[in-house]
């Protein structure tokens, strides 16, 4: 009878250490379900926050965009600042085709006016230099006026949107 009585001992260690083992599974499969469900709503904010804060740098974008329209338009901003600036504002945005079109004046001013320094650059320019710059963008504020300023009552129309809510 001892081996039998050994062996009826062998199977109930062995069924104790699978029960054993089981509950360890079980517990090592629960902490990596936790952690990847933890995984997952970390993404999930991640991706909202990263979403929040792009909607912001467009909302930002939208109403310099929608301000500086309405400086042009109202003589508080001269034409070629204005398109200089709503170009670099443009440029950060998702355009199509169309959209890049509509605003090609704009673009085209950037464009030639590039050259020309600004900021600490333009207050180490002599007078002869600045009055140089100063008549080539004369000359572009007067070759593109309708189209620049169509261009600015068409944003003030119809505004860049801002989201509802953040």
């Amino acid at each position: 009878m001892s081996g039998e009585h050994f062996a009826l001992s062998l199977l109930a260690l062995l069924a104790i250490a699978s029960l054993v083992l089981g509950w360890f599974a079980l517990r090592l499969w629960s902490k990596v379900w936790q952690q990847r469900k933890q995984q997952e709503q970390q993404q999930l904010e991640l991706a909202q926050t990263r979403a929040s804060n792009e909607q912001k740098r467009l909302d930002h974008i939208h109403e310099s965009i929608n301000v500086i329209a309405s400086a042009v338009l109202d003589d508080q901003c001269p034409l070629t600042e204005g398109c200089i600036r709503l170009a670099v504002l443009l440029d950060n945005l998702p355009l199509n085709c169309s959209n890049k079109h509509e605003y090609s004046v704009l673009f085209e001013v950037y464009q030639a006016t590039r050259h020309i320094p600004t900021h600490d650059q333009w207050k180490a320019l002599t007078r002869k230099q600045r009055k140089q710059f100063e008549r080539e963008m004369t000359e572009l504020e007067t070759q593109h006026e309708q189209r620049i300023k169509t261009v600015m009552a068409a944003i003030k129309t119809e505004p860049f949107p801002r989201a509802q809510s953040h």
